[in-house]
């Protein structure tokens, strides 16, 4: 997908960071600061996103699942509930330092929309971004699109959806 010759108007969509580290908060807002976004509010926890995103729907969620892994992941699937509205609906992209087949499943098995790797480039969280508000049905699909991912120590193939 080619974004540079795009035009996006971000200023009314209001988008949640989930981030332990403050550097890693401060990178994701001033990135989608420079997309357009305005309104952009930060977590440093699962369970505290996940009171505030009761009251509060976002178009967005960028979530960094450590240092809390399951706690994270857990909060991931229940705002995939009916019961957030308009969050429930909202791409989640997963973003980490350390990206193993254990992060890719459990991203997949709470629902969220795509996995990327830190440190990432702004074209490729915009890429992401788009795409994940585009295939919003994908992340039900009982099956995969063709795209797959073979790790460094071993031949196992995982599937990216």
């Amino acid at each position: 997908m080619c974004v540079e010759d795009a035009k996006f108007n971000f200023a009314l969509a209001r988008a949640a960071i989930v981030d332990a580290s403050n550097f890693g908060y401060r990178i994701a807002r001033d990135v989608l600061s420079s997309f357009g976004f305005r309104d952009i509010t930060g977590f440093e926890s699962a369970n505290q996103a996940v009171a505030k995103l009761a009251l509060m729907p976002v178009d967005l969620v960028l979530c960094d699942p450590f240092p809390k892994v399951e706690e994270s992941y857990a909060m991931l699937r229940r705002l995939r509930e009916p019961r957030f509205g308009e969050t429930s609906l909202a791409p989640i992209i997963i973003m980490t330092g350390s990206v193993s087949i254990d992060i890719v499943e459990g991203a997949k098995a709470c629902r969220a929309d795509y996995v990327i790797a830190k440190p990432y480039s702004p074209q490729t969280l915009l890429e992401r971004i788009i795409w994940a508000a585009n295939h919003v049905g994908r992340r039900d699909a009982p099956t995969a699109p063709h795209v797959e991912l073979a790790t460094a120590e071993s031949h196992e193939i995982v599937e990216l959806w």
